[in-house]
């Protein structure tokens, strides 16, 4: 069962009220909804966004009470102006990954799941991971490896892949899980790191947080809330650099002046969580 991260420290960030009106724009596997709810009461109001419609189907029936929109959280302005929802009191983005989707999918996020297909999408369109590897330049692939996934060796695993596929395409998680065996040895699984470019590339993940960031902080009231949990530095860069510059045009009060990070009795019970930050700051 996937278990929501930092869940005691984003309910009490949020600084919730009965009565508040909340959106969570990564709904996963709803276990942050879940409490939300409970929290805000039956006089207060959630929306809940995710890409991944079965997560939105499966929320249908446990968390009756939400308004559930299958949507990328790009379009938040759009879907609450649709939605008729209106400012809110809080606004939470849980930037990781259920454990349902990398391992229940059937979609490739998963290198314990080598058979699968090389998908890696959240939404059913736009480009696979096997684009990618199959069309892309060497420099290309090699340029997606280093940034997304900041492998140091990103010059040997593209030109692998690129003498590769002359010979046979990628279709499956195996395919690629034959070359980085090969380049990457270490402590971490030797896919890691070139899983994480490819999904953030066929995702545009940062792209993608870059652009909502800033609606967040216009859809908030006064003294409403938005925490963001990223789960590597390429994020939390992000979400660190817009919260400052909002800071210094005295549109946001940073709550959180260092990412707040699990504690031990969590560290215990969820090893998952070892890797996730949480910022949090407050509309002026």
């Amino acid at each position: 069962m996937h278990i929501p991260v930092l869940l005691n420290e984003v309910i009490e960030g949020l600084n919730l009220k009965k009565g508040a009106r909340v959106v969570d724009c990564t709904l996963g596997d709803g276990g942050h909804s879940k409490t939300i709810l409970e929290k805000i009461g039956s006089s207060g109001k959630l929306l809940a966004i995710d890409t991944d419609k079965e997560n939105v189907k499966k929320a249908k029936v446990k968390l009756p009470e939400a308004i559930l929109v299958n949507d990328n959280f790009v379009n938040l302005k759009k879907i609450l102006e649709k939605n008729k929802f209106g400012k809110v009191d809080a606004i939470l983005m849980d930037l990781g990954w259920s454990t349902t989707q990398f391992e229940e999918s059937g979609r490739g996020f998963s290198f314990q799941k080598p058979n699968e297909p090389l998908n890696m999408r959240l939404g059913g369109s736009g480009i696979t991971a096997a684009d990618i590897l199959n069309t892309w330049t060497e420099a290309e692939i090699g340029q997606l490896i280093r940034m997304y996934g900041e492998d140091t060796r990103w010059k040997q695993i593209a030109k692998q892949i690129f003498e590769r596929r002359k010979k046979k395409k990628f279709e499956i998680v195996d395919d690629i899980l034959e070359i980085v065996g090969r380049v990457n040895k270490g402590k971490i699984h030797p896919a890691t790191k070139v899983f994480q470019a490819l999904r953030i590339g066929v995702n545009e993940e940062l792209k993608v947080l870059k652009e909502v960031i800033p609606q967040a902080v216009e859809m908030l009231n006064p003294k409403g809330r938005l925490a963001i949990i990223s789960f590597h530095s390429l994020e939390d860069r992000i979400v660190k650099n817009f919260f400052q510059d909002f800071a210094i045009k005295k549109q946001l009060l940073n709550i959180s002046k260092k990412p707040i990070t699990a504690a031990v009795a969590e560290l215990a019970n969820n090893p998952k969580s070892r890797s996730a930050k949480l910022r949090i700051a407050e509309k002026l």
